[in-house]
């Protein structure tokens, strides 16, 4: 047994107590409130609901059951949760108002009630403190097993037979498994007249797998300060119960740019239940969680139809696709969708906000939003395609409803043609009144070839209904990040132009889509077409210079070109590719031009070439050169069948080769260009292959092709002279780089030339340039005291800079002037050295404390003191 005396400085504990209570309510909606006695009981009253603080009360009594009590923002009955209250029968004691707060036999009214209310925090009101039960037995139940729930107890009696109550909680019905136990005074020691006015006392603690508490409080039958047995004299006139957070761990957070999250339900879909009319359901529009959400996040809010793009976490374009279809089964087939006992619903099912929610925020990351959990599609078939095979990803999935058909939802993970199962798993859906709350589920897997996988969910018991409420995507990998080079050293291609002619085995197909240059971005680029089939065409750099570095396809290896066809270049199912139409226009092309960099604009990406060889000639033999590929295209099922079947692999595979015959490789690369099903392409993918060195004579030879010997997909690429691109090494940035996260230094205000991170008064020019620490606040040359060492003479003791050796290349030491001001006046301008001049050496960023003894420095008037960094 754990018992907790209160016997510290009264006015202490009150304030510490109500500092908690006030941290603890910021969740107004997770707090219920429990006045003891109403106007049913022996000289009781009710709580006003709203009281003057404009919080609700359920004022309770021994004669009924409380099946759902009012939280303390007034929502009833589940709208985020509902707790149930009730005494147990053979164990209630009387109650009463006498000798209470509002005085002695007879009581006076509520009015009269001496509290201090401040000190009581929400159980400060008069007409709840004013009567009270004694000795008494009661459940807290509807409490969700793996949070935590603050309990929080107000007793208060004069000229009682205890001092003090002691409040048990237990986990069993029978009252022997007891968890924890708290101990208060209902009247002071030292002066039993007084009832007790400013002290609450808490505790925290976990429910078992029924979801109920067991309390019990009971006195002492002892005064001054013992603990007797015989248990009389315990009150309890009002509490408050506060549920806190899940107990499971919190998931780690995820690259927003590589994090998919999916709410199942939109509002174009009618038939959520949204109320009764007798015993007949009312349907209407599902919610939408907004987006943002309340985290900054983005959703995609799905419904059974093809859903592409789809966004990343960020709100960004992202390649991957999604569909699904409903597949009932079992004896009671469902295939549907409904917010019907979700996690917002209350006692009848029907979602009463999706603003609040019966979820543990804490243990579900990005999925803890209230208003994406409200719907769940029930038995489906969910779709994804433009995986990149060459990734793993993990998947989290969160399904939760009340009364759930099946507490168990199954997983099934399959091929696209679904002739093989690739794993199996499952979830929690809830039990009984619970819902789950707090548990996610999750896997990682690697996507076949096709790119493609299907996640196939069913409850386990006969009625075979699953549910799957909301889930995220997480790409473990990232891709190669946009770079912006110097475009002086900067080429850029596209492929294909309005020379293309147009694709005879596409019916009322365009010619190839035009690219202007410069474009939006002010970058020249190099339109490639069949003209280059002939002769080497000149680069021009990215300013619009024309260079040495030319281009030319391989005669001797074309691009693949199908007898039907004609040719090996087209727009079509590229990302210019209306949904079911033809391309048009070169200028919406569905991209992320963010992740994309020089390579995101619409035009040069609309046209591709498939399958093709390519020559480079005119690079400088002693540089070396990074190049990058973006490749897009749809309804990429080839499968292996070969370029003669007319499909693309969902990977192309870039290579560089250093001879004519393609046989010595300097290097290859691949990249997803887009799903092998549907309408879906590569969005925000690139592939780099580099720093490399071109041949001897200065040239690369470069093809690309499917992966599994299909057609291959080139739509632009961007040469990079890193040799010739380098600029030189920038200190300061070294520096800055050195001390700042990424984060901090995309925030010039903190990391920049003339910020002052931590308000030393110091800008990060000067703290770089005297070589300190800018993320150290003690970090900077400053006089740490003066004192006499006589009556004439004083020790200064300063902090001079003395180099920093954390990073290449710091300064190895600093030279520091230990400068006075002798005064009357200060200014800034009056400063001289002392003699003291030190060359400090070998720090770490952090300063070398010396000093210096100033003779006669104590005589006369005022001495001002500075330390002087000199640079070089």
């Amino acid at each position: 047994m754990r018992i907790h005396k209160v016997t510290a400085n009264f006015s202490f504990v009150a304030a510490v107590l109500a500092l908690v209570l006030g941290v603890a309510f910021s969740a107004r909606s997770q707090t219920v409130l429990i006045k003891m006695g109403d106007n049913t009981t022996y000289q009781g009253t009710n709580a006003p609901s709203p009281d003057s603080n404009g919080n609700y009360w359920n004022s309770v009594d021994s004669s009924q059951f409380f099946p759902g009590l009012t939280n303390i923002d007034g929502t009833a009955g589940g709208a985020g949760w509902a707790v149930a209250f009730g005494f147990e029968t053979n164990a209630v004691g009387n109650t009463g108002a006498s000798n209470g707060p509002a005085g002695p036999v007879p009581p006076g009214t509520p009015a009269n009630c001496v509290i201090d209310a401040n000190a009581l925090g929400n159980l400060g009101i008069k007409q709840a403190v004013y009567d009270y039960y004694v000795n008494s037995e009661f459940e807290l139940q509807n409490l969700y097993p793996s949070r935590t729930y603050t309990l929080t107890f107000f007793g208060s009696h004069s000229q009682s037979p205890s001092d003090y109550t002691v409040y048990s909680i237990f986990t069993n019905s029978a009252y022997s498994a007891l968890e924890t136990a708290v101990a208060q005074y209902a009247q002071y020691p030292a002066n039993p007249s007084v009832a007790n006015s400013n002290m609450v006392v808490s505790t925290t603690v976990l429910p078992p797998a029924n979801g109920i508490l067991y309390v019990q409080f009971l006195g002492t039958n002892t005064v001054g300060g013992g603990i007797g047995t015989n248990g009389a004299g315990g009150y309890l006139n009002c509490m408050q119960v506060t549920q806190g957070p899940s107990t499971n761990a919190t998931p780690a957070a995820t690259p927003l740019n590589q994090t998919t999250l999916i709410q199942f339900g939109n509002n174009t879909l009618t038939n959520c239940t949204v109320g009764f009319s007798g015993t007949n359901v009312i349907y209407g529009n599902c919610p939408q969680t907004p987006n943002p959400d309340i985290q900054g996040h983005y959703w995609n809010s799905v419904s059974s139809a093809n859903f592409f793009p789809t966004t990343n976490a960020l709100g960004q374009v992202n390649s991957v696709a999604y569909s699904a279809n409903g597949e009932g089964s079992g004896s009671n087939p469902q295939g549907g969708y409904d917010t019907y006992n979700g996690p917002d619903s209350g006692t009848n099912g029907v979602t009463v906000t999706n603003n609040i929610s019966d979820i543990a925020t804490n243990a579900l990351g990005y999925l803890g939003v209230a208003t994406a959990v409200s719907t769940s599609f029930r038995d489906w078939e969910i779709f994804f395609d433009d995986l990149d095979p060459t990734h793993q990803y993990t998947f989290n999935f969160f399904g939760s409803m009340k009364y759930a058909p099946s507490q168990i939802t199954k997983y099934y993970v399959l091929n696209y043609a679904q002739t093989s199962i690739l794993a199996q798993f499952t979830s929690p859906v809830g039990s009984g009144q619970f819902n789950n709350e707090d548990r996610l589920t999750s896997i990682t897997l690697t996507p076949p070839a096709d790119a493609a996988l299907v996640f196939y969910f069913f409850g386990t018991n006969s009625l075979q209904q699953g549910a799957l409420n909301a889930m995220s995507i997480v790409d473990l990998t990232p891709y190669p990040a946009p770079t912006a080079p110097p475009v002086n050293a900067t080429w850029l291609l596209n492929f294909g132009d309005t020379n293309n002619p147009p694709n005879p085995a596409t019916p009322g197909a365009l010619r190839g889509l035009p690219n202007p240059s410069p474009d939006s971005m002010g970058h020249y680029w190099n339109s490639v077409d069949t003209n280059y089939y002939v002769n080497p065409v000149v680069l021009t750099n990215a300013a619009g210079a024309a260079t040495a570095m030319t281009f030319q396809f391989d005669l001797s290896n074309p691009a693949f070109t199908n007898a039907a066809s004609g040719f090996g270049a087209d727009d079509y199912n590229g990302p210019c590719t209306p949904f079911g139409a033809l391309p048009t226009s070169a200028s919406n092309a569905v991209i992320n031009t963010a992740a994309l960099g020089y390579l995101g604009y619409s035009n040069a990406v609309c046209n591709y070439y498939v399958n093709s060889h390519f020559i480079l000639q005119g690079m400088n033999p002693a540089h070396q050169y990074a190049l990058t590929f973006f490749g897009s295209h749809a309804y990429n099922s080839g499968g292996g069948a070969g370029p003669a079947g007319g499909q693309g692999d969902p990977l192309t595979v870039y290579k560089v080769y250093s001879d004519s015959g393609y046989s010595s490789l300097i290097a290859s690369t691949n990249l997803c260009i887009g799903g092998g099903y549907f309408q879906d392409w590569n969005t925000h993918r690139l592939a780099v292959i580099g720093p490399i060195y071109p041949s001897a004579s200065g040239a690369m030879y470069i093809d690309f092709a499917g992966s599994q010997g299909d057609l291959g997909y080139l739509n632009d690429m961007q040469i990079v002279d890193v040799t010739g691109s380098a600029p030189p090494t920038d200190p300061f940035r070294t520096w800055q780089s050195n001390y700042f996260s990424n984060a901090e230094l995309g925030n010039p205000a903190f990391s920049g030339p003339n910020a002052d991170p931590l308000g030393k008064g110091i800008s990060n020019t000067n703290q770089f340039l005297a070589g300190f620490n800018p993320t150290n606040s003690a970090a900077s040359p400053r006089v740490i005291s003066i004192a006499k060492t006589n009556s004439s003479d004083l020790l200064i003791t300063y902090l001079g800079a003395s180099g920093d050796n954390t990073y290449s290349p710091g300064f190895a030491s600093r030279t520091n002037v230990l400068e006075v001001n002798a005064g009357p006046n200060y200014t800034t301008n009056s400063f001289v050295s002392t003699g003291q001049t030190n060359i400090l050496s070998g720090g770490s960023g952090l300063g070398t404390v010396t000093s210096f003894i100033q003779t006669n420095g104590a005589t006369g008037s005022a001495h001002y003191y500075r330390v002087r960094v000199l640079v070089p």
